[in-house]
């Protein structure tokens, strides 16, 4: 297992339950229309390995980086601490949650291998030819896609 790299997911949905209720993170995920981990200066800048793209209406990321960075600018994912954050629904009205840092980091498999989020994504592994942004799209799948042929039409 490589210990010098972190391997972290956040999403932009829900700030606390997508992604950690911190002050860097709201930085980075809290302007829809400049997602800092979609800049790819920055994230080569920043020596990071980052694959994105869209689940729902959300931008997920999944990022590969040098543990160094992390202790650096995100040091609380390496912690267990926990933080509070609230869900205002129109069904449940508003609720209190807790969360931890670490559950937004995901550990390589048996072989050392990169990891998948939540979502099934696969992470990057870190290297030089890695770093920067690449758009991940999952392949569409729809419910109907059982009941038509190759060709686009319907079983009987």
């Amino acid at each position: 297992m490589n210990n010098d790299v972190v391997y972290f997911s956040v999403n932009n949905w829900f700030c606390g339950r997508d992604y950690p209720k911190d002050e860097q993170f709201i930085k980075w995920l809290g302007n829809d229309l400049k997602q800092t981990f979609r800049d790819e200066e920055w994230v080569k800048e920043n020596k990071l390995c980052v694959r994105y793209g869209y689940i729902d209406m959300s931008q997920n990321y999944c990022i590969t980086a040098p543990r160094e960075w992390v202790e650096k600018n995100c040091p609380k994912l390496l912690t267990d601490d926990e933080y509070e954050y609230d869900i205002i629904s129109s069904v449940e009205g508003r609720k209190t949650y807790k969360g931890k840092y670490s559950d937004f980091v995901y550990k390589p498999d048996e072989e050392g291998n990169p990891p998948e989020d939540r979502f099934g994504w696969k992470f990057l592994e870190y290297s030089e030819e890695n770093i920067g942004c690449e758009y991940y799209e999952e392949p569409y799948e729809s419910e109907y896609d059982e009941d038509e042929d190759e060709d686009g039409t319907e079983n009987e």
